[in-house]
Parts: structure tokens; sequence; C-alpha cells
């Protein structure tokens, strides 16, 4: 081999290692921002916004990376990239109009981490699928539902989400009683309900205004129908909802009021 040949392959394996030094740094460089992200005072909404945009920085920086080494490799041995970049321009646009599905998802991944529409950890719902978001990608969102299902949501079809955990939630437990039941009780019963629930050391701090009960607020042909209501901490309404029906149930129970269950009456003629 020549010494030229010799000469430009050394500086591709130089290419390439600066390349892999490169993602490494860069690696380093974002793993040492979330170890002090763990370590400052920013939390809840604010910290999972920041580590969600960390894990992409770290993807889109990795392609980047690749990008400059690939074309530096083919510059080394002697390719004109000139007519390959302007062949990328065609064949992208060429490209682009067959994969409108994939532009479609990744701006819409652009969109849900620019304007925090949820973050790793938040509990959302997207049509008929809800659960924890374990990931989120620039094309794709990851759901892990009550059964433990993964759920990959590419973001182009997120239309409409819920998001369960953000700034604050709100409980809503309802609660059905017979019409012959004393009413005016019942109702005394869930006040005292919520009261309880509110003094419980476990639940307490996950209550932002104080529970509060509702009577008559709807009927049914066999039911009055009353409410308790409680505005809690983002992802703990389920906690303060459970506290709530198992109070307030037992109280029913010890004042006699009984809760009302749908019955059927079947009357038959005798001949």
């Amino acid at each position: 081999m020549n010494s030229n040949l010799w000469f430009s392959i050394w500086r591709v394996i130089i290419v390439l290692l600066v390349g892999l030094a490169g993602m490494l740094v860069w690696h380093l460089i974002l793993r040492g921002m979330k170890r002090r992200l763990k370590e400052s005072d920013v939390s809840g909404e604010r910290l999972q916004r920041l580590t969600t945009l960390v894990n992409v920085g770290q993807s889109i920086g990795h392609v980047f990376i690749f990008l400059i080494v690939v074309l530096m490799i083919l510059h080394e041995l002697s390719i004109n990239i000139t007519p390959i970049l302007a062949s990328a321009g065609v064949v992208g646009l060429a490209f682009s109009l067959g994969a409108q599905t994939v532009i479609k998802d990744y701006l819409g991944g652009l969109l849900i981490l620019v304007e925090d529409q949820f973050t790793i950890g938040d509990v959302i719902a997207v049509g008929q699928i809800s659960g924890v978001v374990e990931r989120i990608t620039l094309r794709a969102t990851y759901l892990r539902d009550i059964e433990g299902k993964l759920n990959l949501i590419p973001n182009g079809d997120i239309r409409s989400v819920s998001n369960m955990t953000m700034q604050w939630a709100q409980v809503v437990v309802n609660f059905n009683v017979d019409y012959e039941a004393d009413l005016e009780r019942a109702l005394h019963t869930l006040e005292e309900a919520a009261h309880l629930v509110q003094s419980d050391e476990k639940v307490a701090p996950a209550i932002v205004e104080a529970p509060y009960a509702l009577g008559w607020n709807g009927f049914t042909d066999w039911a009055v129908q009353m409410q308790l209501i409680a505005k809690t901490q983002p992802g703990k309404q389920w906690d303060v909802a459970r506290a709530m029906r198992k109070t307030a149930l037992e109280l029913l129970q010890k004042e006699g009021i009984r809760v009302a269950v749908p019955r059927q009456h079947i009357e038959t003629e005798s001949k």
C-alpha cells in the first residue's frame, strides 16, 4: 500500500475514535446533568420535564455526532460529498412525501416536549389507553397500563390527552342511599367521614383542600346519590379516594344506613 492510503486509513481511525470519544463525553455530560438534577432543589413536574429533555437530548446528540463522523470519513476517503448532499436533499424530499406519518410523529413529539403536555412519571389517558408514562421520544410515547402492558403510542396519533397528575387532582366518590333512609343523617355521616379522612395522618399530606359532602346530588329510580369531594396533590387522588370510600362505608354501616343497590321485583299472577 502506498503512504497516502495508509495516511487516509489512520485519519479514518482517528475520526472514528474522536467520534466515539465525542459520544462518550456527551453521555457523561448528560449523566452529570441528571445527577445534579436529582441532587438539586428541583422537584415535581419541573424535574420530570427536565429529565425528559435530557433523555431526548442524548438521543439527538448521538445522531448528530454519528452524521458528522460519516461525512468526515467520506471526505477522508476522497469521496466528494457535495453530490451526496445534493442527492440527499432530493431523496429527502421524496422520502418526506412518503413518510409523512413519521414526520407527523416527530413534530407531535416536539410539541409535547415544548408545551410540557406531560412528562415521564405522569398518569395520562390517550383515547381508550391509560397508564404511566415510562418513556418519551420524538417518535412515540410509551405507556405502562394497570395490567403491566407497555403501550407504544405514536406521537402523531395523540390528538387529545388527559393528564391526571398535573398541578392538582380532584376526587369524586359517589354513594347511593335508599329513599327510605334518613337522608339528613346520611349526609351528616358523610361529612363526618370527610372530617376523619382529613385528620388521618397517612392521607392528610395528600389533601390540598378539605373534603366536603354533597347531598341530593342526583336521583335514580332506586337511590338518592350523594358525593364526597376532595382536592388532592397530583397522583395522590387514588389513595385519598380509597380512604374516603373505606371510612364512609364503615360509618354508614355503623349508623345503620344502607348503601342502595339495584333491585328487581318480579310479580306473578296465580291462576
